[in-house]
């Protein structure tokens, strides 16, 4: 902290002990006041000058409230200067720390340079980064997708794209869902854009034996009969 912010400390200190004193005089006076009159009540004794120590007790009040309203005012009014001066722009800050650190988080996405050569049509970059990135981290189905439509889609290359999703299934251990989701994936496109039933039948048959027991199962059971039926 600077010399001048902690001037500034010591200064808020001093008004707000000094604040807590002034009350602590108000009460303490209340509460004379209030012994004073029941001593009186008890004892029985008339007081003449009752009307006269009421008008009194009132300016008491008043003066009270002025000397504890005074210092309180100044206090709140200097701190929430300080609050301004120094916290707020501490907060805002760390929050826009916060806030530039999501965003560089995001920048590093080691994808975007791949996305970004699908955008500008350069294929093979695309591809070339996707393959990289899938050898380090070769649980990223999305990766393995990615390069698969894109020789699908850019490429006009369907046999390459069901290749590079067979490999993938083949060379990595996948959880159920998505080895489910490779093998439909290699049947839509060996049915709409080869016509390939055989092709069809034959992952379905896969997935049923491969995922015995799943819904998975089912749905290519589902889809087995269809292609049979027709």
């Amino acid at each position: 902290m600077s010399k001048l912010g902690r001037v500034h400390c010591v200064v808020l200190s001093v008004l707000i002990i000094y604040t807590f004193i002034a009350w602590e005089g108000v009460k303490r006076d209340e509460r004379s006041l209030r012994e004073a009159e029941k001593e009186a009540s008890e004892n029985g004794q008339p007081d003449p000058w009752s009307e006269v120590k009421s008008v009194e007790n009132r300016q008491d009040a008043a003066e009270g409230m002025v000397k504890v309203g005074i210092p309180l005012l100044v206090t709140v009014i200097y701190g929430g200067i300080l609050m301004v001066l120094y916290v707020l722009p501490v907060l805002v800050d760390k929050v826009s720390e916060e806030m530039m650190g999501s965003t560089a988080e995001v920048d590093d996405d080691p994808l975007d340079e791949a996305r970004a050569a699908v955008t500008e049509g350069e294929y093979a970059d695309a591809i070339a980064v996707y393959r990289r990135f899938l050898l380090e981290n070769p649980e990223s189905r999305h990766s393995l997708v990615e390069i698969a439509k894109i020789q699908r889609d850019h490429l006009s290359s369907p046999a390459g794209a069901i290749s590079t999703l067979e490999q993938g299934l083949d060379e990595h251990e996948w959880s159920e869902d998505d080895a489910a989701f490779l093998m439909f994936r290699i049947a839509e496109i060996s049915e709409e854009d080869l016509a390939d039933k055989d092709q069809v039948i034959a992952v379905m048959k896969r997935v049923i034996r491969e995922l015995k027991g799943t819904r998975h199962a089912g749905n290519a059971a589902h889809k087995l009969r269809e292609l049979e039926e027709g």
